[in-house]
């Protein structure tokens, strides 16, 4: 009976990870760069702000996690990494992609439900902007991110 048990509950985790990894997929940060204003002419800004974005989300999906399903996040984070993340990266690749996605969550704390602004304040610090207009931009993607994590929360499953 526990062997039953056990494998439905890697079912369970393996439907959530798939899950995350169906909307992982159809963000295309069109939206965030566009928030930004990054040019689609800047092609390196793009693809780098892309896979930040990439692996915030991911942090953010962890945080929901921790919250919808308190006692098997951890699990069900471990069935993403080790099954569907490893379809998509390889190697060293893999491999930072997932020391991002920790630096991400270790940086939310327990705050991400309520106050994403240091958050928001690493991603502005990969762009220059003129002092003026920064509290702009932080309002902007700190609204964004918020607007993120509530889609993310809401399709946890």
């Amino acid at each position: 009976m526990s062997n039953v048990n056990e494998d439905l509950l890697m079912e369970q985790n393996q439907d959530v990870a798939n899950n995350f990894m169906a909307l992982l997929s159809d963000f295309n940060y069109a939206d965030e760069m566009e928030l930004l204003n990054i040019s689609k002419l800047n092609l390196i800004v793009r693809k780098n702000l892309s896979k930040e974005f990439e692996t915030l989300y991911i942090a953010l999906w962890y945080d929901c996690l921790k919250t919808s399903f308190p006692e098997t996040h951890e699990a069900i984070y471990q069935t993403f990494l080790e099954n569907n993340l490893t379809q998509k990266y390889k190697g060293s690749k893999l491999q930072e992609i997932i020391n991002k996605v920790q630096l991400y969550i270790d940086s939310l704390g327990n705050t991400a439900s309520t106050d994403l602004t240091p958050i928001t304040n690493h991603l502005l610090s990969f762009l220059k902007f003129d002092e003026a207009n920064q509290p702009t931009y932080k309002m902007k993607i700190t609204l964004h991110l918020r607007k993120v994590y509530t889609y993310i929360f809401e399709r946890l499953i």
